[in-house]
């Protein structure tokens, strides 16, 4: 579960725009309704049809307060917001979830079927239903006098949207945008990771849930919910490993990150290991040389940015680099305040279109520029180069 105080990450509609996505095929996509009973979506669930997979249920996101109220909720036949389902690709009868992730681990979880610290919880928190509080599914089925309660519970109708025949991955994510409009900002990175299966994947969620770093970083007791967390390490690891193929778009490019290393994990797994330990030492350095509030921080703002801290981890992951940042802690605090007040060129690649080429390259050459002034260590830093492409030598 993630801490009541964790981190609020500033969000960049620059960094997942659709662009290609062509509208002419819009109109390919099949969407219909269905009613299905609680107890055939938990049948579904049951059976893996609809993708919820135990690495999913590790991220749960509610209490078992607001999880009993929707309990409580289909038992008095309440309405509910509906689930929005996409049928896999060649897979007719498997579902990935667009919408109401949370809402279908609550039913696992309650009929007992899920895993984790809240499977089959007792019902709390409960609005109307006192006598219900306490209550698991196991005893509503052995009770005779809740029989009417587990009649109600199982035959309670929500409403389902299920999409087919959708014309690319570009679609789903769209429509995952405009459902989330205007809600708790869920990452996009759920999708990322229902979407791009495979080893890679599998790895980068095991690593940010067991960074100490990134838990310290974003003030999380556990697995963040809404994988901000998993977004974080993806982009570091991104442009750490393939920053040459940037595209000038952070959706398209994490996208073809994890299709390459899921492709080619043999080749890239010790690599990714490395990658991942000098991001560790890069954040806890961060940490200790600029305080846990300030990094990745505009002045007098709240907010984690990510275009900021990708600059700042870009560096820092070299270790001559990181060591000499932790010896003169000083002098890199007083470079980092100058490139927020005197650093024009910095401040606007901050501002706008923060994904685009030419202002993710200021921000990483603004920086290493000036690091590289103040430390005397020689080192390469991006530049932008031909066909709106970003170039860079390496560190050794």
């Amino acid at each position: 579960m993630s801490g009541e105080d964790a981190v609020e990450v500033a969000e960049d509609p620059s960094d997942e725009a659709v662009d290609d996505l062509d509208p002419t095929k819009i109109s390919e996509a099949v969407v219909f309704s269905a009613d299905w009973t609680t107890e055939t979506i938990v049948e579904q669930l049951r059976k893996e049809n609809i993708g919820l997979s135990p690495r999913f249920q590790r991220r749960d996101a509610w209490s078992r307060a607001r999880k009993s109220r929707l309990i409580e909720s289909l038992v008095l036949g309440l309405p509910v917001p509906q689930i929005v389902l996409a049928e896999v690709a060649e897979q007719r009868g498997k579902y990935l979830v667009l919408d109401g992730k949370q809402r279908l681990l609550s039913l696992l979880q309650f009929w007992g079927l899920g895993v984790g610290p809240n499977n089959e919880f007792p019902l709390s928190g409960l609005e109307v239903r006192d006598d219900l509080k306490g209550k698991r599914y196991k005893q509503l089925v052995e009770d005779p006098a809740h029989a009417d309660d587990l009649a109600a519970l199982q035959n309670q109708t929500v409403r389902t949207v299920v999409i087919r025949n959708w014309p690319s991955q570009a679609f789903l994510h769209l429509v995952f945008l405009r459902l989330n409009t205007g809600s708790v900002g869920l990452s996009p990175q759920e999708l990322r990771q229902a979407l791009k299966p495979g080893p890679f994947t599998d790895r980068i969620d095991d690593a940010a849930i067991g960074s100490d770093a990134l838990k310290t970083l974003l003030k999380l007791s556990g697995p963040d919910p809404r994988m901000r967390d998993v977004e974080i390490l993806a982009r570091h690891l991104s442009f750490s490993l393939f920053i040459e193929g940037y595209p000038g778009r952070m959706k398209a490019f994490l996208d073809r990150s994890f299709e390459r290393l899921n492709a080619e994990w043999a080749d890239y797994e010790v690599r990714v290991a490395q990658e991942v330990e000098e991001f560790d030492s890069a954040v806890f350095a961060l940490i200790k040389i600029l305080g846990l509030g300030k990094v990745a921080r505009k002045p007098g703002s709240r907010f984690f940015n990510r275009a900021v801290f990708d600059a700042l981890a870009f560096y820092l992951r070299n270790k001559p680099i990181r060591q000499w940042a932790i010896e003169n802690s000083g002098e890199v605090v007083s470079l980092y305040d100058r490139l927020f007040t005197a650093n024009e060129k910095f401040r606007e690649a901050i501002e706008s279109d923060t994904a685009g080429v030419p202002n993710t390259v200021t921000r990483l050459a603004e920086f290493g520029e000036a690091l590289r002034a103040v430390s005397g260590l020689t080192f390469p830093v991006p530049r932008r180069a031909q066909g709106n492409k970003i170039a860079f030598a390496g560190f050794e």
